[in-house]
């Protein structure tokens, strides 16, 4: 996504303008999670915020220009919070074990996570592929951390080891993940079972490691 302000919606000038676009995206947010795509429309999104539709229009172009604006947020929203969970583990002070299995822990909880949202968002504006294209940042980043422990990989090409061991793990994740409230999916594994199989598939592939640590790793939750 452009670093620039976004063009789909008129910038709020003063705080009460700012508030109410504020309570426009979170009903439309809270509509999309609710009730998936077919349930954002304009009046919705108007009278969950408790607003008119002449604000609404006042703010956005129409339906179209909403969903833009949406999904720039989202977009930078998981960004964000992604890169500040990369960002509070010491990578370099672990063994390759310890980062798969960190590795495995980040990739479940983002697809448990409102990053969801993404993917629903792109279904409306027809064609995205702004979650897709979230994801392989997600990738691209954990390929580094695991490839600076290439030297305790057996596979003889690190590089592709660690890209189709991470797409494994991501299928397994997308095949046990459509997450019920009690953390069960479809494939009746646990968080933490799945974290285990997925970690063990990861280092079984790329070889040289003795398995997984034997204390979990824990990550400072932003993903709530």
């Amino acid at each position: 996504m452009p670093d620039t302000p976004s063009t789909a919606v008129n910038p709020p000038k003063q705080p009460r303008s700012r508030k109410t676009l504020e309570r426009l995206v979170n009903a439309a947010l809270e509509l999309l999670e609710a009730k998936g795509p077919d349930g954002v429309t304009v009046h919705a999104v108007v009278a969950r915020a408790n607003s008119s539709v002449g604000s609404f229009y006042a703010r956005f172009g129409g339906k179209d220009d909403l969903l833009e604006y949406l999904q720039e947020r989202v977009w930078d929203e998981a960004l964000t919070r992604w890169n500040a969970a990369v960002e509070t583990r010491a990578w370099s002070d672990m063994a390759l074990p310890a980062i798969g299995e960190g590795a495995v822990g980040l990739l479940i909880d983002v697809r448990r996570s409102r990053v969801g949202r993404l993917q629903k968002l792109d279904r409306m504006s027809g064609g995205g592929n702004a979650y897709e294209r979230f994801r392989r940042h997600l990738v691209k980043s954990l390929e580094g951390l695991l490839l600076d422990r290439r030297t305790e990989m057996e596979h003889p090409r690190p590089e592709l080891a660690v890209r189709l061991g991470l797409s494994a793990v991501m299928g397994v994740i997308d095949a046990g993940l459509d997450a019920p409230s009690d953390g069960e999916g479809p494939l009746d594994l646990s968080r933490e079972q799945l974290v285990e199989e997925c970690t063990d598939l990861l280092l079984g592939y790329l070889g040289g490691a003795e398995g997984r640590g034997k204390e979990p790793v824990e990550f400072f939750d932003v993903w709530g």
